[in-house]
């Protein structure tokens, strides 16, 4: 099976499969040839000559114990041992790398995500043999297995993702860290490798420190996690047996990554995230009985702000809701028809008060608290979120 890295570096004794419907697995590495391509990366990108580094945000501290005191990639590691005592796998991971090299240890803790390739891989081997194509490559196609099912691994990690945190500033990020799972076949200097090092590393200082307290342990620390992973895994699970929930789910799924990794504007960002939320919630109303843009915005907003009312408990008044929801499709609609003036005048218009200052990605959070409230239910009660919609 291929992979993608990550955020997370931990051992775990047995895989965790996240998806039977869809083969997708959560693992570490488990033979040589793995172990030796994440090493490789680790070793290119965090270990590289400082001549190498162009610039000085990459998130490095030393391999080894330089100077008594001062953070290292080797007393991280202690600290992680010494901060998971009670975890038998861990201990017998550090009883079994006792002897191996700092940076390879690290290689066999990083979890992975691994996707079926439907044995193409082998035959693309066998063709590479059979053809002497050592210096040569092979062209995969986008109906490809490998492809396709990258694809759909990358698109549902994702959805997991947004629906494992609860960080009050999450912008949509995956726990898995490259866009490509052949990333890693081109070893280079990499922020992104290096920050989830960097991150490891800051989390086991002080050793005693709480992290699961951290709105960011849901793509630091594994240990905080795994019992929601493995929760909303089979939650999502249930729903992917079902073939139209499948479709829905990856789709919207393929939405939150293209939002995430494909769109820097964050006004188009906000558009997109809407649009996940319409798609949920909204159905077309009668052209000849409303107008069709108030229409959605009502049932936007009456829908949406019920939902999120009932997630929270009902305690935040549900009028507050639906006011925020209003701005945020009014903003929409400012984006998609091109009211830039109507746009700018809204922003202009936030708060630059020290006690309550506002920007526009607010919108964009907000919206995404939005998604995992729905979705939620969705996963929970889809008959209930059909029933929405067609109301």
């Amino acid at each position: 099976m291929l992979f993608y890295l990550t955020s997370y570096i931990y051992p775990i004794k047995t895989p965790i499969i996240l998806s039977k419907e869809l083969n997708i697995i959560l693992d570490n590495p488990r033979n040589k040839e793995e172990i030796d391509l994440i090493e490789r990366n680790i070793k290119v990108s965090f270990d590289s000559p400082d001549i190498m580094y162009k610039f000085n945000h990459y998130f490095r501290f030393p391999i080894h114990d330089e100077v008594l005191g001062t953070m290292s990639l080797e007393t991280c590691i202690k600290n992680f041992y010494n901060m998971y005592k009670n975890d038998d796998y861990v201990q017998e991971h550090k009883m079994n790398h006792q002897h191996t090299s700092i940076i390879r240890t690290l290689a066999t803790m990083w979890l992975i995500i691994r996707f079926d390739d439907n044995g193409e891989i082998n035959k693309i081997k066998d063709i590479i043999e059979e053809e002497n194509l050592k210096n040569g490559f092979v062209l995969l196609d986008d109906n490809n297995p490998i492809e396709k099912n990258a694809k759909t691994a990358l698109d549902y990690s994702f959805l997991l993702s947004l629906l494992i945190q609860d960080d009050p500033d999450y912008y949509g990020e995956s726990i898995i860290i490259h866009k490509s799972y052949n990333r890693l076949q081109d070893p280079k200097i990499d922020i992104k490798l290096n920050r989830a090092i960097a991150f490891f590393g800051f989390s086991t200082y002080p050793v005693n420190q709480d992290i699961c307290k951290d709105a960011l342990s849901w793509k630091i620390s594994f240990p905080c996690l795994r019992d929601k992973i493995i929760k909303i895994s089979k939650l999502i699970d249930v729903a992917l047996s079902n073939k139209i929930h499948k479709d829905k789910l990856i789709y919207m799924g393929n939405l939150l990554k293209i939002s995430f990794n494909d769109i820097e504007d964050e006004k188009y960002k906000l558009v997109t995230y809407v649009g996940i939320l319409e798609l949920l919630l909204t159905h077309n109303p009668n052209f000849n009985r409303f107008n069709v843009e108030d229409s959605i915005n009502k049932q936007f907003q009456i829908k949406v702000a019920t939902l999120v009312y009932l997630y929270k408990d009902r305690k935040e008044p549900i009028i507050n809701i639906q006011k925020r929801l209003k701005i945020i499709y009014n903003q929409r609609s400012n984006i998609a028809h091109g009211n830039f003036k109507e746009l700018n005048k809204y922003i202009n218009n936030l708060s630059k008060k020290d006690c309550n200052v506002e920007y526009f990605e607010d919108l964009v959070i907000d919206t995404i608290f939005y998604i995992k409230v729905i979705i939620l239910e969705y996963l929970k009660d889809p008959d209930f979120i059909n029933f929405l919609k067609d109301s």
